[in-house]
């Protein structure tokens, strides 16, 4: 029969703690009680460590705000609190089996000194409140001993799979020797046994990194606690629960998930999915890959997913993309490797023009690329120079460079014959030219072809877009000018003669128009 005093001690424990804390079930008329013990931080405390078989290796720091739970177990005897103390087991994660036989001697203490009133909320309050003070941790946690103990193991295990074919092989003085180690060792563990308080009990596997553990434990213990209060959302300035809000990690913005997501949805479209800052201005702190999952569509967090692995894809350089647009496939290529193949089609392509792998012959330069590759390569630096002479052949480069050079002095200082194409050269002279292949004569400055009995009338024509534009851009030697005015009052006559088209086309007061009143004349030249 259970006393009431037990009771009355389980009713007011379930009253002080949360049912996530304290829980108890009646057993045979026993309460078995397991109670969790938050310990309370203070600010700035952190966790140190370092690997104490290597002296070389420098103290890491880890700051903390939350510690994993003490766990004490608890079955009440029928005589608790008259005569018995609880029977009890203490559990922890983080501590040396050296401070728990401590903790366990000083909830001993306590008892005597408390009996026969009762002790539950005594032992929880002094474990709460007082166990880093008593423990020597009041500003950090040293996990030196357990991080080296768990080094070992690990360099234990991986020497044990490394020499696994050796100890197959042993022989039986070998296996004797073995026999005499294990027995070495269990007699150090009972001798340790003796030692330790059998009710102190660590609560984590010597194969896991404790470093690693606690880490993780105090970013979702963070996570529980911030959910619990409320929020002003530094977007829309809103009041929220901190169920409906997420907080960036380092700088510790917060912000509601609702403008977060917009936010998220926005980048996300237009392809920025690299580096997500802080919304926050001038804050560089980045959002987690976890978070953008928790806040948008699993098709949008799809998108998300793909196009920062194809950015990320894009900035390898031993990376390339299978030509195939129905494929797209990244490709992983050798350095200094012309050639790479898909994995996926098994197309195998030139790295650098995507065609069908060429071997030694160079990469064939497509006509739209020539101008951009010639600029390229007299502007590059010869680091640069030798990249594009390994790709398309330093001979066929130089032979593009020159061919492009002579189009482009062609192109600047000549005109096309619009009859038979031909490319001419106007070194001299008035702007009515002549094909030297073909006869035909064409306007240098529009490109028109002239009427072959009347070419000037292009030039007198006052509907012409070249009208009176004979001699425009013609250089005038000055010393030949000098000598036509020497000459000028002598040899007037003759000059008319030495002209190689008559001088009434040039001629606009003249009145020898009898040429208007042609009928058969029809100029189909001009336009």
């Amino acid at each position: 029969m259970v006393s009431e005093q037990q009771k009355d001690e389980i009713i007011a424990l379930e009253s002080i703690y949360t049912n996530e804390e304290f829980s108890y079930n009646l057993n045979n008329d026993q309460y078995q009680c397991s109670l969790k013990i938050f310990i309370n931080l203070p600010e700035g405390y952190y966790l140190t460590y370092k690997d104490e078989s290597n002296p070389d290796e420098a103290d890491e720091k880890l700051s903390i705000g939350h510690l994993p739970p003490l766990k004490l177990y608890m079955t009440l005897p029928k005589d608790y609190p008259d005569k018995s103390a609880p029977k009890f087991t203490l559990y922890c994660s983080w501590m040396t089996p050296f401070n728990l036989t401590k903790l366990c001697k000083m909830l001993d203490k306590l008892w005597d000194e408390n009996k026969p009133q009762e002790i539950i909320f005594t032992w929880a309050a002094f474990l709460q409140n007082e166990i880093l003070d008593f423990c020597n941790m009041n500003d950090y946690l040293n996990l030196s001993k357990q991080y080296t103990f768990y080094k070992k193991n690990l360099n234990g295990i991986k020497s044990e799979e490394l020499n696994v074919n050796k100890r197959d092989q042993f022989n039986n003085k070998n296996y004797s020797k073995a026999s005499k180690s294990k027995n070495n060792r269990d007699r150090k563990k009972k001798s340790l046994s003796k030692r330790f308080d059998r009710r102190g009990v660590v609560d984590c596997s010597f194969e896991k990194n404790i470093i690693e553990m606690l880490s993780n434990y105090n970013e979702e213990r963070a996570c529980i606690e911030f959910k619990k209060n409320f929020y002003t959302c530094n977007i829309c300035f809103m009041d929220k629960s901190g169920e409906s809000c997420i907080q960036f990690k380092p700088c510790l913005h917060i912000f509601c998930k609702d403008c977060i997501a917009g936010y998220l949805k926005v980048r996300i479209n237009d392809g920025a999915v690299q580096n997500i800052n802080c919304p926050e201005e001038k804050c560089t702190s980045e959002i987690s890959p976890g978070q953008i999952k928790e806040l948008v569509s699993p098709e949008l967090f799809l998108k998300y997913d793909s196009t920062l692995l194809s950015a990320t894809l894009d900035t390898m350089l031993d990376i390339v993309y299978c030509p195939r647009r129905q494929c797209q496939y990244p490709v992983s290529k050798e350095p200094n490797e012309k050639m790479a193949r898909c994995p996926e089609c098994q197309y195998t392509f030139c790295i650098y023009c995507k065609m069908v792998y060429h071997g030694i012959e160079p990469c064939k330069v497509l006509c739209a690329q020539k101008e951009k590759l010639v600029s390229d390569y007299q502007n590059a630096t010869q680091k640069m120079k030798e990249q594009l002479e390994n790709r398309y052949g330093k001979k066929q480069l130089q032979t593009l460079v020159e061919n492009t050079m002579s189009e482009n002095w062609i192109n600047s200082n000549s005109r096309n014959c619009p009859h038979c194409n031909a490319a001419i050269e106007k070194s001299d002279g008035c702007n009515k030219m002549t094909c030297g292949r073909c006869n035909t004569f064409f306007c240098w400055t529009c490109g028109t072809r002239l009427n072959p009995t009347m070419p000037y009338f292009h030039y007198q024509d006052s509907k012409s877009k070249c009208f009176n534009k004979l001699y425009q851009g013609m250089i005038i030697d000055d010393d030949d000018d000098d000598d036509d005015d020497d000459d000028d009052d002598d040899d007037n006559d003759d000059d008319d003669d030495d002209l190689d088209f008559p001088a009434a086309y040039l001629d606009y007061d003249s009145d020898e128009d009898d040429y208007y009143d042609d009928d058969d004349f029809v100029i189909d030249y001009d336009i």
